[in-house]
């Protein structure tokens, strides 16, 4: 899997676009690159389009994400918008985990909805 990471300083957000599988390694390895981008900039907000990645999680995986995303270091105060191709069940059952644990997370499957919440307040 491959990922980019843009700053967009005029939205004060963090752009993230991924291609590929996504695995739990891909995942830890990816939020690593995040986490020190998001520091870099000083930055809460960040847009994931993962329109172009296909998940490859067990439902155990998705259940455990939370957790393994804050031991890397994601903090409760960030603002992130996932954008997928289409949502499914497995998109939803993550959406809840993460809101559930505490985080600030939403899925879309529209850009333009996505970009409107994370920067709405």
């Amino acid at each position: 899997m491959e990922w980019k990471i843009e700053y967009l300083a005029d939205e004060k957000l963090l752009y993230i676009k991924t291609k590929g599988v996504l695995t739990k390694e891909e995942a830890n390895s990816m939020l690593r690159d995040v986490v020190q981008a998001m520091g870099k900039y000083a930055c809460q907000k960040q847009l994931v389009d993962h329109r172009d990645t296909v998940f490859e999680l067990t439902i155990l995986e998705y259940y455990e994400r939370p957790d393994i995303n804050k031991e890397i270091g994601m903090p409760y105060t960030w603002k992130i918008a996932m954008v997928f191709k289409e949502l499914t069940e497995n998109t939803r059952f993550m959406e809840t985990v993460f809101r559930n644990r505490g985080y600030n997370f939403r899925q879309f499957d529209d850009i333009d909805e996505a970009r409107a919440w994370v920067l709405g307040e």
